[in-house]
């Protein structure tokens, strides 16, 4: 079973700078720029468990197949519990209508790779089933709305 519940190691604050940062930021200028926005919390659970891993990854991809057009993709963390909170260009929420998700974890302590021991050289391992890591094939699709229902914006993966 995979260490879902894994704490950091030495250099995840940098990788996850480097993973938010790989985020297209949808456009230019500060967060007053992004409108109205409806406050995103949730829970993610994978295989009936909380994801705990600080490496995940919430990504909030507009649909524009069901209406939504807004240029840009509210994102967040878990925390020690699984729960995520979303924000967008550093405001906290998103802007309302339907969204793709994609949620993504990596190992935070890859193994090395088998054929250059010698070098070092991680290799990342998914913790999650890869179907989860494309908007396309998540399979996750949530609506942003002013008064959600408890328990609307949870994610319940499996494998």
């Amino acid at each position: 079973m995979s260490n879902v519940h894994a704490r950091p190691a030495r250099g995840l604050p940098r990788l996850l700078a480097v993973l938010l940062g790989a985020i297209p930021a949808g456009g230019c200028g500060d967060a007053s720029d992004v409108g109205r926005t409806f406050p995103v919390s949730g829970k993610v659970i994978f295989d009936d468990r909380p994801l705990t891993a600080r490496t995940t990854l919430v990504l909030f991809r507009p649909d524009a197949s069901r209406g939504n057009t807004s240029p840009f993709e509210p994102a967040g963390t878990v925390d020690a519990d699984g729960n995520y909170t979303l924000t967008t260009k550093g405001k906290q929420g998103a802007p309302p209508g339907w969204y793709q998700v994609v949620v993504t974890a990596i190992d935070e302590t890859p193994p090395v790779h088998p054929k250059t021991p010698q070098n070092h050289r991680p290799v990342a391992r998914s913790l999650l089933p890869a179907r989860y890591g494309l908007a396309d094939t998540s399979g996750l699709s949530i609506e942003v709305v002013e008064n959600p229902a408890p328990g609307a914006y949870d994610l319940k993966l499996s494998r």
